[in-house]
């Protein structure tokens, strides 16, 4: 896989519930959120309303919730681990 195909998020782990603060162009163009919706939303509503890095957002019918447990788990935990996960598109596909 080269760079271009790689899509990741960055999220800070010294905030409550590590929200996204940077995601790569190939993870917008994969997941069919743009950088202001999967990070954070306009300024303009005077409040900063950041979306975790959990991805619940990007949770869909088929996405298993013994992993989303996992995940929760290690991300309270600070607990390295992998994981591969159903995640949804924007569209919901």
């Amino acid at each position: 896989m080269s760079q271009a195909d790689s899509s990741f998020l960055l999220a800070n782990a010294q905030i409550v519930d590590f929200p996204i603060v940077y995601c790569n162009e190939s993870f917008c163009k994969i997941s069919g959120y743009n950088r202001a919706e999967s990070t954070f939303c306009s300024v303009l509503l005077l409040q900063v309303m950041q979306k975790s890095c959990r991805c619940t957002f990007m949770y869909g019918e088929l996405t298993d919730k013994e992993t989303i447990a996992r995940i929760d788990e290690c991300l309270e935990n600070q607990i390295p681990d992998q994981f591969e996960i159903l995640l949804y598109k924007k569209n919901s596909e």
